[in-house]
């Protein structure tokens, strides 16, 4: 650098400031002249000043750089001259390098050759092993089969022209399998043992072909000898036929004397007989005459018995003439005449919407059921006979062989219910929040349904101040597309508050929970759940697929999902019925009614489809007759929850007033804040979680932000 020019320049513009200065001596600006010439006169000392200790510090760095410099250049012809070395040093080993290179390809052609000769010589003799290996082993395989095949063919010979030896010969068919099986393996293992030598190879051959030829030639005589013991023991006991014509001959003599024995003794017995029945016959008439006269007497007897038993057969009836002993008797004469069944008149009673007939089934023939009783138009033709306002029916006692018949003649009072009785059938409100987590922790996401002002937001902020205040360290992401309404009643921090961003919202959970199961998540021990508003009207088609696809699996990612919407048919909402069981389901209100009509089609048990509606029909009848006089925000809900085949009925509290503070679970405005809030800062990065952030402008109304750690930029 000239610091002369730049000092004759200082010099030269403070004499021009002087200089103007006293000019203004002569103007009617005389005020400014000693102004300028002041400044003139300080700028050009101070100016002086500064330019000698610049030039001083430029002269010590100058003098600096020399003497590194001139180091440097030291320490480069060092160098220069030990790489010459070293070159040189290097060009000797190249050219020795190439003078080995030259023998080592001699070398390697020599190797080649002798390689080559080797392996000529080698295939020779392998073939010539394979070969006699090959044959040795084919001729003992024929050899082996040959045997067997004498053998299956000598097994059936001999079981068919000799029956009795069946059992034998299976035997030794069974035994002779076994020894094949093992031959088979010793064969086996000379065809895969190639480290033999010839006169190995011949013994081993020598050893199985002559046990071979051993074995099949002793099973083929066991079995020879089998059916030669078999016409042995044919021939014990076998007699001449001169003896055996002999001995049938006495036989003959023997039992003719007999008959002829037997045929005089039988003459004589039958004449004895026939004399005897005669006298019996003569005497049997006589007494017959006698006994027609007292058969007489005795059928009299029957006839007057028979009309007293038809008499007694008749059932009893009813005694008196009120109108419940007359429709008693009338019931019991249709089923005597009618259907044959007999109903003895026990008793009657009054009831308080009428009176109970009670009658005796014990005189029947037969078990006589009230399914026989109540049978067909049986239940009208009593009502007819009745005036009855129901169609009566028989019920059956359990400690004694009679059944009773209620007759309707007026309706019953209906009792008022209370709201204990109605707090005994479902949970009371104090219980929400932990009733719902059992759900919600059973399964990762809840669904919550009812119409538009049905109080699902009431329900859902109740629960979020329950896990704010009982879940420990979760950060929660309330997403509200309608974020700003008329019934806008959150009053509490909100991650998105617009379709837009409750889609991005979205599209990030689903990210974080992929990042989670790969691996590549920032902040993978920080639970979240998404608290998604209007999630039917919010996302299309595909985004319900997504979130199909994560509501079950990221109960292993510490996250869940509380998705709350309408109810009215869920498959117009892009999902089914059936796929609402990977969910713990939560039906407010109205949509109690919606669940029931779909209870086939989510599979509820025979107890849910009969206990469900009948609790709906009482609670909901009771806080629809309380709420008339009751504030919106403190009127009666309830609802109900699902899972699989466990359900639960629960009281929803009042409207939560004011905001929700954060204590064990924090909700957050943006994600990761939870970080911030725990260094006590207001916000995180959301890419990565870190707190070390910076302001950089912003974004319409709202703040942009630089993380420090990843580099990306945000706006909250």
């Amino acid at each position: 650098m000239n610091f002369q020019t730049l000092r004759n320049g200082f010099v030269v513009g403070s004499l021009g400031v002087s200089f103007g200065g006293f000019i203004a001596l002569f103007t009617p600006y005389k005020q400014f002249s000693q102004f300028f010439i002041a400044s003139g006169l300080g700028s050009l000392a101070s100016s002086s000043l500064a330019i000698q200790q610049s030039e001083k510090i430029n002269k010590r760095k100058s003098k600096k750089f020399l003497t590194e410099i001139e180091t440097l250049k030291n320490d480069t012809e060092h160098f220069s001259k030990l790489l010459q070395t070293k070159h040189q040093e290097l060009t000797q080993i190249a050219i020795d390098r190439d003078n080995l290179a030259k023998l080592n390809i001699d070398l390697v052609e020599t190797l080649e050759q002798l390689r080559t000769e080797l392996s000529d010589t080698k295939t020779a003799l392998q073939d010539t092993r394979d070969i006699n290996i090959d044959s040795a082993v084919t001729t003992l395989r024929e050899s082996l089969e040959e045997a067997v095949k004498q053998v299956n063919a000598l097994v059936p010979f001999l079981v068919k022209k000799y029956p009795d030896v069946r059992t034998n010969c299976q035997e030794l068919a069974a035994q002779f399998n076994e020894d094949v099986k093992l031959m088979s393996a010793q064969i086996g293992v000379i065809s895969d043992n190639g480290n033999l030598t010839n006169e190995e190879l011949i013994a081993a051959c020598l050893a199985v072909q002559h046990e071979i030829i051993l074995k099949g030639s002793s099973i083929k005589a066991k079995l020879y000898k089998a059916a030669c013991d078999h016409l042995q023991r044919q021939l014990y006991g076998v007699i001449p036929f001169e003896e055996h014509s002999q001995k049938l001959e006495t036989i003959k003599l023997f039992y003719q004397g007999n008959i002829k024995a037997l045929t005089n003794e039988m003459s004589e017995v039958c004449g004895d007989v026939v004399t005897a029945y005669k006298t019996d016959f003569a005497e049997t008439v006589q007494e017959g005459m006698q006994q027609v006269t007292e058969i007489q007497q005795l059928q009299n007897e029957v006839i007057n018995l028979q009309a007293k038993l038809k008499d007694l057969g008749k059932p009893l009836q009813f005694v008196g003439t009120s109108e419940a002993a007359r429709v008693g008797n009338s019931v019991v004469n249709y089923y005597h005449l009618k259907l044959g069944i007999t109903l003895d008149a026990l008793d009657f009673n009054s009831t308080e919407t009428g009176y109970k007939l009670l009658f005796h089934l014990s005189r029947n023939n037969r078990f006589i059921d009230t399914a026989t009783l109540n049978d067909g138009n049986n239940s009208d033709k009593i009502k007819e006979l009745s005036g009855s306002l129901n169609s009566p029916k028989f019920s059956q006692s359990e400690r004694s062989n009679y059944v009773s018949l209620d007759i309707e003649l007026r309706k019953p009072e209906k009792k008022q219910a209370t709201i204990e009785d109605i707090r005994r059938l479902i949970e009371p409100s104090a219980k929400f929040g932990e009733v719902v987590s059992r759900y919600h922790e059973s399964k990762p996401t809840l669904r919550v349904m009812t119409r538009t002002g049905g109080g699902k937001g009431i329900a859902v902020k109740n629960l979020l101040n329950h896990y704010i205040n009982h879940w420990e360290n979760w950060e929660l992401w309330l997403s509200d597309p309608q974020h700003g309404s008329f019934e806008d009643y959150w009053n509490c921090p909100k991650i998105a508050k617009s379709p837009t961003e409750a889609s991005k919202v979205l599209e990030l959970f689903i990210d974080e929970f992929n990042d989670r199961k790969n691996n590549e998540s920032f902040n993978p021990d920080i639970p979240v759940m998404l608290i998604q508003d209007e999630c039917d009207k919010t996302f299309d088609k595909k985004q319900k697929g997504g979130i199909a696809q994560v509501w079950t699996e990221i109960r292993h990612r510490k996250m869940k999902l509380c998705l709350i919407g309408q109810s009215s048919e869920v498959g117009k909402q892009g999902w089914t019925w059936d796929e609402m069981n990977n969910c713990s389901l939560m039906f407010i209100g109205d949509a109690i009614g919606t669940a029931i009509k779909h209870a086939d089609d989510m599979g509820w048990s025979s107890e849910m489809k009969t206990k469900i509606p009948s609790i709906y029909q009482k609670v909901s009848e009771f806080f629809n007759s309380v709420n008339a006089d009751i504030l919106i925000k403190n009127q009666y809900r309830f609802a109900l929850l699902i899972d699989g085949m466990r359900f639960d009925f629960v009281e929803i509290p009042p409207a939560l007033e004011g905001g929700i503070d954060n204590n064990k679970s924090w909700l957050v405005s943006s994600p990761w804040q939870s970080k911030a809030i725990k260094e006590g800062q207001e916000v995180a990065c959301t890419s990565c979680g870190s707190t070390a952030v910076k302001r950089n402008g912003k974004a319409g109304d709202k703040q942009r932000y630089k993380c420090s750690d990843c580099g990306k930029g945000f706006v909250v």
